[in-house]
C-alpha cells in the first residue's frame, strides 16, 4: 500500500510540475543561422515570454542572459492569460570568434505558487574570410623568464579566393612570423608561431591584430595572448 502511495505521490508531483512548466511558454532558441561577423558585433532578437495559464497571472520575476549577451527589460511582466511579452536580447561577439557559437538566458516566472523557469538558447554561425583555430586566443602555460615559449595558430582559408592579411600590428611582447601582406591560398592553411621571451614574472599581455581581404568585405580579426610567468628557465 505504501509503495502505491508513493508511486502516486510522484505521479501528481511529475504532473505538477509538468502543469505549472506548460504555463509559460518560450521559444527554445534563437537562432540566426549562418552569417558574416556584423560591423556592429552584436546581433538582436525579441524574445516573446506567453501565458498559456487558462487563469491566473503570470509574473515575470527575472530575465538573466548568460556571458556575452544583454537584455532590456521586458515589455510588461504581469501577463493575463494568453498574453505575451518581449524582450530584446543582444548577443554580443568579437572580432576573434567565427563558426558556431551557443548562449543561453533563462526566464523566470511565477504563477500562483508556481516557480518556472526556462532556458533559451542563442545560437550563431559566424561565416568568417579566415577561420582561425585551434581557439580564437593565443595561451602561454609554461612561460619560463629567460625562456622561448611558443604557441601557433592556424589560418584556414576555406574560400575559393586568396586572402591578404593586412594592416598587422603586434601589441605587447610578443612576436609573430607572419609579414604584413601575408596571403593565404584557397582552400588552404598557414600556421602562425607566436612567440615569447619573458624578462620577469607577472602577467602575460599582448595581441595580434589585422585585417583579412579577398573575399567579400573586409573582415577585421583580433587575437589576445595572455598567460602567467612564474618560473625561471632551468640552465
Amino acid at each position: 500500500m505504501i509503495r502505491y502511495s508513493i508511486l502516486a505521490t510522484a505521479v501528481l508531483l511529475g504532473f505538477t510540475l509538468s502543469s505549472a512548466q506548460s504555463v509559460m511558454s518560450v521559444p527554445e532558441a534563437q537562432d540566426w543561422g549562418t552569417i558574416r561577423l556584423p560591423k556592429e558585433l552584436y546581433v538582436e532578437a525579441e524574445v516573446p515570454i506567453k501565458n498559456d495559464a487558462k487563469s491566473g497571472m503570470l509574473k515575470i520575476l527575472e530575465v538573466k542572459p548568460g556571458c556575452g549577451c544583454t537584455k532590456t527589460d521586458p515589455d510588461k511582466t504581469e501577463l493575463q492569460p494568453g498574453e505575451t511579452a518581449k524582450v530584446k536580447i543582444r548577443l554580443n561577439l568579437t572580432s576573434s570568434q567565427g563558426g558556431p557559437l551557443v548562449k543561453t538566458v533563462s526566464i523566470r516566472a511565477l504563477h500562483n505558487v508556481d516557480t518556472i523557469v526556462k532556458i533559451v538558447y542563442l545560437k550563431v554561425n559566424l561565416e568568417r574570410v579566415l577561420t582561425i583555430g585551434p581557439s580564437t586566443f593565443v595561451s602561454f602555460n609554461d612561460a619560463a623568464v629567460g625562456a622561448e615559449s611558443v604557441s601557433t595558430v592556424t589560418m584556414e582559408n576555406p574560400s575559393d579566393m586568396p586572402i591578404t592579411v593586412k594592416n598587422l600590428t603586434v601589441d605587447g611582447d610578443i612576436k609573430v612570423d607572419l609579414a604584413d601582406g601575408s596571403i593565404v591560398a584557397p582552400h588552404s592553411k598557414k600556421e602562425v608561431k607566436i612567440s615569447l621571451t619573458p624578462s620577469k614574472p607577472g602577467q602575460i599581455y599582448g595581441s595580434l591584430k589585422f585585417t583579412a581581404s579577398g573575399n567579400g568585405a573586409d573582415e577585421e580579426f583580433l587575437l589576445p595572448a595572455y598567460g602567467t610567468v612564474t618560473k625561471v628557465a632551468n640552465k
